[in-house]
């Protein structure tokens, strides 16, 4: 019986450190999407797992970096948000940094930090545009329209970047991933695909004058040269997200951004125009960047016809934004 006793004591003692454990306490490192409806997975069949946040998640838990480990998914993204929506009180850049203090305060497990952040957001910025009350569903020449589209433009500049400094200053060794934006329109061969394209690449500039900051420390993954010429492929009947195997090549360019090697896809996925688009660098050139013409050659720069075609663009999205918006009941 006096043997027994320590062995008594021992389970005892374990028995209380288990029960004196947080209630809350994390277990595995995390990983945490923020963003819109792309983030959340409309589109595809089953967002809880075939959405791209949902299958990048699946690849890194089966990966060597996780399979013992495990990984915690985060989805705090939410369809219809806007740039500014990720600051607001209670919104999803609060509940990110959080998340992430929690974490790294929690003493019961050493390997429970957030370690990888995806952000994808903007696309609802430029849609905003388009809504029933802008100036420039009206006239997209107006000067309260061409107002509108700069006010946009810094604002997302503006918030993305204090979005993303937050987010390093919360977790300054996380793996932290930004994506562009795509195109719907692109490759339909209707008229507003060309303006809708350079509205795009107008935005993606933006985005990549924010994530291009080093002291940011982020990865930028290019989703506009996976769709360019292939909305008919790669987007669902809404025509504006994603489809499954839109979903698929996002997932897939953010798992090679995080796991630092090249994209590779599915052959049938894979046609000369695709592989052309996709070999460019992601964000910032090779397409991206706005071309102007010649000033002295007397054709329009680039700013200025983008001042009247994005907008006018715009008008293209409103039939399927409307259609979407009354179909989820806002």
């Amino acid at each position: 019986m006096r043997n027994l006793l320590p062995l008594l004591a021992a389970s005892l003692c374990l028995a209380f450190l288990a029960s004196a454990a947080p209630a809350g306490a994390k277990e595995a490192p995390a990983y945490i999407a923020i963003g819109d409806s792309l983030a959340f997975g409309v589109g595809a069949s089953d967002p809880a797992t075939q959405g791209y946040v949902a299958i990048t998640h699946d690849a890194l838990q089966r990966s060597e970096r996780y399979r013992q480990r495990g990984l915690e998914l985060i989805n705090l993204a939410v369809p219809g948000a806007t740039t500014s929506d990720l600051l607001l009180p209670g919104g999803q850049m609060e509940r990110a940094v959080i998340e992430i203090k929690e974490r790294r305060e929690d003493t019961s497990s050493a390997d429970d930090n957030v370690e990888i952040i995806a952000v994808s957001i903007g696309g609802n910025d430029v849609l905003a545009l388009a809504a029933a009350d802008s100036p420039c569903v009206a006239d997209p020449q107006a000067a309260e329209c061409q107002d509108r589209l700069q006010e946009m433009l810094g604002t997302l500049e503006d918030d993305l970047t204090q979005a993303l400094r937050r987010l390093r200053e919360a977790a300054p060794k996380a793996d932290i991933i930004v994506l562009d934006i795509y195109s719907s329109l692109s490759g339909r061969g209707t008229g507003p695909e060309l303006v809708a394209d350079l509205a795009v690449r107008e935005m993606n500039v933006v985005i990549e004058r924010v994530v291009s900051d080093p002291e940011l420390g982020v990865k930028p993954v290019g989703v506009y040269p996976l769709f360019r010429g292939r909305a008919s492929q790669l987007v669902a009947a809404d025509d504006l997200h994603p489809n499954d195997d839109g979903h698929a090549v996002i997932a897939e360019v953010v798992l090679a951004a995080i796991e630092g090697r090249e994209p590779v896809f599915p052959e049938d996925l894979m046609t000369p125009a695709a592989v052309e688009e996709i070999a460019r660098s992601p964000l910032g050139e090779g397409g991206l960047l706005p071309v102007s013409q010649d000033e002295d050659s007397g054709g329009t720069s680039l700013p200025l016809f983008l001042a009247v075609a994005i907008p006018a663009a715009l008008l293209g999205f409103a039939a399927v934004v409307g259609a979407y918006r009354s179909a989820r009941g806002r």
